[in-house]
């Protein structure tokens, strides 16, 4: 599955309090239309039709991000919505159309079904994912496809050593014992330690 970031508006009818109450998201300027079936050199071509005033270099980049939200995004895959304070994740749905808000005023005709899982909070994210969230352009997608595990992973940042009830100092003596029963004349004593060390590694 892929993961997908999206800036949106604090408020609104674009805004994230409407899209959490409303099950969707939607990204796309006027005038494009239905972008199902439209490859890139099309969409750059309604956008240009459409909007003139805009450089080539910024018209291209914002076919990219329309091709994105229409195609390359699939049922399944996840979002993190961020109106610059709050962080939503969900659950992406199919692609669809509303001819009747594409309008300068609602500008939500492309949408995409979104089943809300949680809120997120910035401090207890992975940095590799705080990383992608703070990359330019209001829509992008994460560099490698991931498990629902590897997800969870960057949604949580491992507890400071010596957070919680035990503090650094202990778990410093408790590392030596280990160290120290390595040595023992114990066969099943040096094995026990030797995977103990082990799992703590792998979990550090």
């Amino acid at each position: 599955m892929q993961v997908f970031r999206m800036r949106v508006d604090a408020e609104g009818k674009n805004g994230l309090p409407y899209y959490l109450d409303n099950h969707y998201v939607s990204f796309g300027l006027p005038g494009v239309g239905d972008m199902t079936g439209l490859g890139k050199a099309e969409l750059l071509g309604r956008l240009a039709s459409e909007h003139r005033s805009e450089d080539v270099q910024e018209l291209a980049r914002r076919a990219d991000e329309h091709h994105l939200f229409a195609h390359v995004m699939q049922d399944g895959d996840y979002i993190i919505v961020d109106d610059g304070e709050r962080l939503y994740l969900g659950d992406l749905g199919d692609y669809y159309y509303l001819g009747d808000c594409g309008n300068d005023e609602d500008r939500s005709a492309h949408r995409r079904g979104v089943t809300w899982l949680r809120s997120l909070q910035r401090e207890e994210l992975q940095p590799e994912l705080l990383a992608f969230l703070g990359e330019q352009g209001k829509l992008g997608a994460y560099e490698h496809s991931v498990t629902r595990e590897q997800l969870e992973h960057l949604l949580t940042k491992p507890a400071a050593a010596g957070s919680g009830w035990v503090d650094e100092a202990t778990i410093r003596e408790a590392v030596g014992v280990l160290k120290a029963a390595l040595r023992s004349d114990d066969a099943e004593r040096r094995e026990r330690a030797a995977v103990a060390i082990l799992q703590a590694a792998r979990m550090s």
